[in-house]
């Protein structure tokens, strides 16, 4: 049966995303070595809190990110450095926009507020393609928890049968299966195109 819904995650589906670029970015905007930054940031288990709804607001989650380093970034630094860590992948892209004129299309992301506030300024390629995108802290929970997943159903309102999802991570696949989902896990664009053409899409 084809989709009446496709769901893509972001990083690493329509993007590449090098964290280490982010922690360079960084490094040159506060002077701070990117092992001491992915400390305070990513080992400290704060991206985690952020991603599941512990700073809803973006202004929130700024000035603790700022905190937590030590060096109050802007919002325009916070968003340069982020925007570095991120290589659009122009045939995911067109291949998503091409699957937009057959259904329904929405990005679903694990990530935090001020992602999704500035996902325009981030990739505005995205954004182009993209009407619906939605993260994981309006959850409350992350994925691959398959209640994220059914959480996600309802703020979109559809049914999890006809949906088809596609992560580059197997257990967030492997959660949206339990959740009822179709699933696919990405490796790449040509391995892709195949399962786009089994589910009855024209590219």
């Amino acid at each position: 049966m084809k989709p009446e819904v496709v769901i893509f995650d972001m990083d690493d589906v329509l993007c590449r995303y090098d964290l280490g670029r982010r922690l360079r970015a960084l490094a040159r905007i506060t002077g701070q070595m990117p092992r001491d930054i992915r400390a305070a940031i990513w080992d400290s288990g704060f991206e985690d809190v952020a991603d599941t709804g512990g700073y809803p607001d973006p202004d929130d989650y700024l000035r603790e990110f700022g905190q937590r380093l030590g060096f109050q970034l802007t919002r325009a630094q916070w968003v340069e450095s982020r925007r570095e860590a991120m290589q659009p992948w122009p045939d995911m892209l067109a291949l998503a926009k091409a699957i937009g004129g057959q259904a329904r299309i929405a990005i679903y992301s694990n990530n935090g507020p001020l992602t999704k506030a500035a996902l325009p300024e981030l990739f505005p390629a995205c954004t182009a393609v993209f009407s619906e995108h939605y993260h994981s802290y309006e959850f409350g929970m992350k994925k691959p928890d398959p209640k994220s997943f059914l959480k996600l159903m309802e703020r979109m309102g559809t049914d999890p049968a006809r949906c088809w999802f596609i992560d580059d991570k197997k257990s967030n696949v492997t959660g949206a299966r339990l959740a009822g989902l179709a699933g696919h896990h990405f490796v790449s664009h040509e391995q892709l195109l195949p399962d786009v053409r089994a589910m009855g899409f024209t590219t």
